[in-house]
């Protein structure tokens, strides 16, 4: 499909939000009639390996400054199934209205499977955010944490819709999360209903799971990470509080403000396994401390800024706070980091210092929140375009090989799934590889039709499970 195509396609605009119970015809009716191949309720995935897959999209509006896999890669393909309702028209009221679609990490667990979240975005009449497991060796998921029935949510209490920080997963199983809301609580819900994000432990081996409830009031919690080799987890919050929880003794840290003004960023939580520092940067206002690098170190709590600073984009000038980093380091002791407009560098901890890589796709640089690392450390995974705008540069599946600092498209995944199965890939927050580096496995948010600024990019979630060719990641 030509650009000037996908991004005058006709739009689906749903009809206003029914009543609890009543159903919405029209978005059945789209998806039934722009689901080509009949997928959406398939529990089986779709396989395709195509050479069109490395198409370059008609009137690419980027510079091609990327290489071309050589050879595609087999990429297993599903909806995600099991979210109820499927059309969240049917509960929702004036009151609350969501969007299914996935907002945090994928992780993968001791068991070989990988684990992500997919949320309703919804608070009243039933918010809800689920824990999904894919199976790569029988290609297959499942929802195994559903959060309104863990903590009991009834339609008039003001639920979280989202889980959307790092599912970490210690080798014991254990994976720990703390909830976050869709909509923005307004006043009147603080003082009668909300009380802040619920902290939960689940096992992805036992199944068992333990609800620790608010454990500090008065904040939700946007991201988290959890140091499970120092039993420390470290939550930031939506209105500036940070959390750390000691998770094997049960007890809050530290709960508040950070000191000396800092401000923590939300988005980004950077924990080095080595050391047990944990690393953010400020986005206190002020250009004396903005893009600073932080430190914090749990011996008396202590919150330091760094002399590191997040570099100026090389196209706009502009510094951002960070948001994507490898979850490990480089031989050199760096980690690999995108701020939160593309710009691409690494970060080197004990050192207290960065240094400029370039920007992580197109001219400027493109919103991405997570990468992955090779075992060896050599190639760098990720797909840019979190803000579901993927779709007007094609969607690209994106190998950096740290080596010959180049760029390489295993895949443009708009033109392909939407002339095959109209389905429209728009962008994802999470993506993880296995433990050989041979395959990658993402969720994706999309829907089915051509998607469009007006037309919103969630709304039908999907499973993609790429096997990179082995000549394309020689280590």
């Amino acid at each position: 499909m030509r650009r000037r195509e996908f991004l005058a396609a006709a739009v689906f605009a749903p009809t206003a939000a029914a009543g609890a119970g009543e159903t919405a015809p029209s978005e059945r009716a789209w998806d039934e009639t722009h689901d080509k191949r009949g997928i959406r309720h398939a529990r089986h995935m779709q396989v395709d390996e195509d050479d069109t897959l490395l198409r370059i999209p008609h009137e690419y509006p980027e510079p091609l400054d990327f290489d071309l896999a050589k050879s595609p890669p087999r990429i297993h393909f599903g909806l995600i199934q099991g979210l109820e309702p499927e059309y969240l028209s049917e509960i929702a009221t004036p009151r609350s209205q969501g969007v299914w679609g996935g907002w945090g990490s994928v992780r993968r667990g001791p068991d070989g499977c990988f684990y992500f979240s997919i949320g309703n975005h919804m608070s009243y009449d039933g918010g809800t955010a689920y824990i999904i497991r894919f199976d790569p060796r029988t290609r297959s998921h499942r929802i195994v944490v559903d959060t309104k029935k863990v903590f009991g949510w009834s339609r008039d209490d003001y639920a979280d819709g989202k889980l959307h920080g790092d599912l970490d997963c210690a080798p014991n199983g254990d994976l720990w999360a703390m909830t976050y809301f869709g909509p923005i609580p307004k006043p009147e819900d603080w003082e009668s209903r909300y009380r802040g994000g619920s902290l939960f432990r689940y096992n992805v081996l036992s199944g068992e799971i333990e609800k620790l409830g608010v454990v500090f009031e008065g904040d939700s919690w946007p991201y988290h990470s959890w140091d499970f080799e120092r039993h420390l987890f470290f939550a930031a919050g939506h209105l500036g509080h940070v959390l750390v929880y000691d998770t094997r003794q049960r007890r809050l840290v530290y709960g508040g403000w950070p000191p000396d003004g800092i401000r923590w960023c939300n988005r980004a939580i950077l924990i080095d396994r080595t050391s047990g520092l944990i690393y953010s940067t400020d986005v206190s206002p002020g250009a004396a401390h903005k893009d600073r690098f932080l430190r914090y170190r749990r011996a008396n709590n202590r919150f330091q800024r760094m002399q590191a600073r997040v570099p100026a984009n090389p196209a706009t000038g502009v510094a951002r706070a960070l948001r994507a980093y490898t979850t490990r380091k480089d031989p050199d002791g760096a980690f690999w980091c995108f701020d939160m407009a593309g710009t691409f560098f690494k970060f080197y901890p004990d050192a207290d210092r960065t240094e400029l890589v370039g920007v992580n796709w197109g001219a400027s640089g493109k919103y991405t929140t997570n990468i992955a690392m090779s075992p060896k450390g050599r190639y760098l995974y990720y797909l840019p375009g979190a803000d579901r705008r993927a779709f007007t540069y094609g969607t690209p599946v994106v190998q950096y090989d740290t080596a010959r600092g180049r760029k390489k498209v295993l895949a443009f995944l708009y033109d392909y799934y939407l002339e095959k199965y109209g389905y429209a890939a728009t962008g994802t927050y999470g993506l993880e590889l296995d433990t050989a580096g041979s395959s990658l496995f993402f969720f994706m948010d999309g829907r089915f039709g051509s998607a469009s600024a007006a037309s919103g990019g969630a709304r039908k979630p999907s499973l993609f499970f790429l096997e990179i060719p082995d000549s394309e990641r020689e280590e």
